[in-house]
């Protein structure tokens, strides 16, 4: 077989609506005190539909799987990894499983919610994970069904919708959630899309470094938060709206522990003692959404301009490393046992796409994708099962060393194996 052949394009790709039912409402989520304080409800009202995407793409020696869904973190994930795996038939390290991270759907994703949140809490949210899990299979049969030959097109644009969150104080003796202007972002926005012959976006993938918390216990109605996909999830929306929804369009999130979008439906308010009282704009929110929606679905579809679908052969791998790091080299409520983190190195021709299961700030996620020995590279967070926050990007962390350690051994692993195209 020639390697033209054998690295031929195809490309598949499904969309499903994994909104809650009716019937899980009210549903607690996040309280704004974690020690008692009065908790946060969903209150049922559908600002935005939630989706899982799937994208599948392959050659005649191997098939990548990427899902992603609309919630705060991927639910059951080793188990659903498996499952994507097998209706897939490929490989677990050949799956990307992540979330959008939206502040705004059900917090499906941690087992620790239920001790905190009780027995009702418990029941809906288990109802809920096994909705989206029986979604699973039809999602990724439709996405294989759907497999047609494709090229691929890369663009690296910018966007300037993200702000560094780490603001110390407004007047306050404690870091605050804000807008530290002069604090570093990474900008980075870039693109992947993916046409059939006869030049139909099948896919459009995109990743920008952002907390999908626009929308963040805001209650316009104030009876609740209302369901959202957030910041990504309105422009993903937009896209797919505006060209019929014809293209399945993506979200992935990039090192965003440390960055918020630059508009947000509540405010911090500085205080004249030096305290801060957080304000919820309510009915305000929305429209903020509104605005920021278009806002980044006009720089999407600025870079997407730029983009041509020539590549119609590539190489594709895959490869997974873990390591694990010291409880104190990391933030997770709690704990005090090494966390063990799972990366992986996807490889579409010469675009390099490394996967992590943590948040992490945004400076180690910009070296690791500076140092790669690839042009165009980029990082994937909340990929799997949430493990912590990494705050420290010093450049001497635990958490980075040992990653780029990982890095290299598999960029290592996959030079070895074979030269891209």
């Amino acid at each position: 077989m020639t390697a033209a052949v054998k690295n031929r394009i195809y490309a598949g790709a499904s969309r499903v609506c994994i909104t809650p039912d009716p019937e899980l409402f009210p549903l607690e989520h996040f309280r704004n005190n974690m020690k008692g304080g009065k908790p946060s409800i969903f209150n049922g009202t559908i600002l935005d539909d939630l989706f899982m995407r799937v994208l599948v793409l392959e050659n005649k020696e191997t098939r990548i799987v990427l899902v992603v869904m609309d919630l705060p973190g991927v639910p059951e994930s080793k188990e659903n990894i498996k499952l994507i795996a097998d209706c897939a038939c490929v490989e677990e390290s050949h799956v990307i499983c992540t979330a959008t991270h939206t502040h705004s759907g059900p917090y499906a994703d941690n087992p620790e919610f239920e001790k905190w949140y009780g027995e009702e809490f418990t029941r809906k949210i288990r109802a809920y994970r096994k909705f989206v899990r029986d979604l699973i299979p039809g999602a990724v049969k439709t996405a294989v069904d759907n497999i047609r030959p494709a090229g691929i097109g890369v663009e690296k644009g910018s966007c300037y919708l993200n702000v560094n969150r780490n603001e110390k104080g407004l007047g306050a003796n404690t870091d605050t959630y804000g807008f530290s202007l002069g604090s570093p972002a990474d900008r980075d926005l870039y693109l992947i899309r993916i046409d059939d012959e006869k030049g139909k976006t099948i896919a459009l993938l995109y990743n920008f470094a952002v907390h999908a918390c626009m929308m963040i216990h805001n209650e316009p109605e104030g009876r609740g938060t209302e369901i959202s996909g957030d910041l990504p999830g309105r422009a993903c929306r937009l896209i797919e709206k505006g060209q019929d929804d014809e293209p399945v369009v993506i979200f992935t999130s990039g090192a965003a522990g440390d960055l918020n979008p630059v508009m947000m439906s509540r405010v911090n308010i500085p205080e004249p003692e030096g305290g801060v009282t957080v304000k919820e704009l309510g009915s305000a929110g929305p429209l903020i959404l509104e605005f920021m929606g278009k806002r980044l679905m006009m720089d999407i579809l600025q870079a997407n301009a730029n983009i041509v679908c020539s590549s119609r052969h590539s190489l594709l791998w895959a490869g997974v490393r873990k390591f694990s790091v010291s409880a104190e080299a990391v933030v997770k409520p709690g704990n005090r046992e090494p966390v063990e983190f799972e990366i992986r190195l996807i490889m579409i021709g010469s675009l390099a796409i490394i996967t992590t299961n943590g948040e992490i700030f945004n400076q180690i996620g910009a070296r690791i994708k500076a140092d790669s020995p690839f042009k165009n590279t980029f990082m994937i967070t909340h990929a799997g099962q949430w493990t912590a926050y990494v705050k420290d990007d010093s450049g001497r962390g635990e958490y980075e060393v040992a990653f780029r350690n990982a890095v290299s051994s598999l960029f290592n692993e996959f030079s070895s194996g074979g030269v891209c195209e």
